[in-house]
């Protein structure tokens, strides 16, 4: 299911049943299994293509042999990118499977990055954060609040990963 709502910032392609697990063949992840192998394979195109692309993959997330993916709406240029940034999740376990699918769908470059890395560049100090308050303008305490607050969430997504009964997934935390 491609979830469109021009007040998310991504474009999600999702099961219907949208609980999203973060699994690796239907067994849920531990926090620190999810750190160790939990990741995306990140592909660059233009808007179009990467709505064409989510169309072909939307099977696939409904099938779980992808786990999800989401997409930008517009190009990341505050990052130095003049393309889309496609997000395709899974467990580097199954990575080399899932990048087969996304070869046969036409995709020729692999980037893969892990969650633990995405989060190391949008913590304090890291790249992604600085590059985005650059970006915007935003210094002092401002910018320190925004990187406590990026901070926290990170540790409220890392402390519900692989307990029962709880789902880390979210809109604004995917």
């Amino acid at each position: 299911m491609i979830v469109n709502k021009s007040f998310f910032y991504w474009i999600y392609v999702i099961p219907r049943n949208w609980k999203f697990p973060i699994a690796y063949k239907g067994k849920i992840l531990s926090k620190e299994e999810y750190q160790e192998y939990w990741g995306k394979w990140v592909i660059l195109d233009k808007r179009e293509a990467l709505d064409a692309l989510g169309k072909s993959l939307d099977s696939y997330v409904e099938d779980r042999t992808i786990q999800g993916i989401k997409y930008s709406r517009s190009p990341e240029e505050i990052f130095g990118i003049n393309e889309c940034v496609m997000c395709v999740f899974c467990d580097d376990r199954e990575k080399e499977d899932v990048w087969k699918i996304l070869k046969q769908e036409g995709v020729k470059i692999k980037a893969w990055v892990y969650d633990r890395e995405v989060f190391d560049m949008w913590s304090p100090g890291g790249a992604l954060i600085e590059k985005w308050l650059t970006a915007h303008d935003i210094t002092g305490k401002e910018a320190d609040e925004i990187r406590e607050k990026t901070k926290l969430n990170f540790e409220k997504w890392l402390s519900t990963i692989g307990k029962d009964g709880q789902n880390p997934w979210s809109f604004e935390m995917m």
